[in-house]
């Protein structure tokens, strides 16, 4: 990693969970992410907010592998992964939801689970093994399979086809299947659109439960939930970084309340 020549800087950086530095997307002669430079710390719950079109789903594509930087660079735990492909971002410890529910409609919920924790750990049983050998006798496998279905609270469904789940645990269900490759980085695209009040207070209080100890970043159109989760937050518009900080300041910025919904206070 290239050091700054600033102490204080190079030591941040040494410790971030997500750096990136000037990450630039362009479509043709459209700039949709610009000169993007943000750190994520450790342990920190970041949200990332913005008018429709700000470019915060194509920021996560970005970060997560979905999509080839134009320009700049990712950083994950110290390493460079910009090159990197999204399976290698996620064996390397980067998790992510999606904005649709992105689970198996077909296969249980025991094997969505089941699959995202194998995906992960595949390397170490080498590629004959994991072709001929039973999936029943992978103890720890399984293991850590009912251990995830307990934790997003769906053990008593773990038979049930992933079609037959209610939208809220489908929702739970994706989670799991995060949660089931071991991440310390969690990549949140609205998480609960689409949810009833009940719910989206269900999944926030399933986040903080089972994903307590993890690095978060959230894309998130509710503010009152951005608000009340967030350590920090990062405004952009039209594809760059008008604010960051923390909620009271954000909520204060005049050039946020401006871009992000015409003036009105957050």
């Amino acid at each position: 990693m290239a050091t700054t020549g600033d102490p204080a800087a190079d030591a941040r950086e040494s410790t971030a969970m997500l750096r990136t530095e000037g990450l630039v997307k362009r479509f043709g002669s459209f700039t949709a992410i610009d000169e993007v430079s943000l750190t994520v710390e450790r342990g920190e719950f970041r949200s990332i907010i913005g008018p429709n079109g700000a470019g915060k789903t194509t920021l996560f594509n970005l970060i997560s592998g979905a999509l080839d930087a134009t320009e700049g660079a990712v950083y994950f735990n110290g390493e460079e992964v910009t090159d990197r492909p999204p399976e290698k971002r996620i064996q390397l410890g980067m998790g992510r939801s999606f904005q649709i529910s992105n689970v198996l409609d077909g296969l249980s919920v025991r094997e969505n689970v089941r699959l995202a924790v194998q995906a992960t750990r595949r390397d170490s049983y080498g590629l004959l093994e994991s072709l001929f050998r039973p999936t029943d006798r992978y103890d720890e496998i399984n293991e850590a399979v009912d251990r995830i279905l307990e934790q997003v609270g769906l053990a008593a469904v773990a038979e049930e086809t992933a079609a037959a789940l209610p939208y809220g645990d489908k929702r739970r269900l994706e989670i799991g299947a995060v949660l089931a490759t071991d991440p310390e980085l969690v990549l949140f695209d609205e998480p609960t659109a689409g949810m009833s009040p009940e719910q989206t207070q269900e999944t926030v209080d399933l986040i903080r439960d089972v994903l307590a100890e993890q690095s978060l970043v959230l894309v998130e159109h509710d503010i009152e939930l951005v608000m009340e989760l967030s350590d920090s937050i990062t405004v952009l518009n039209r594809g760059e970084v008008i604010a960051e900080g923390s909620p009271e300041a954000i909520a204060n910025d005049p050039e946020v309340q401006d871009a992000y919904i015409g003036g009105a206070e957050l």
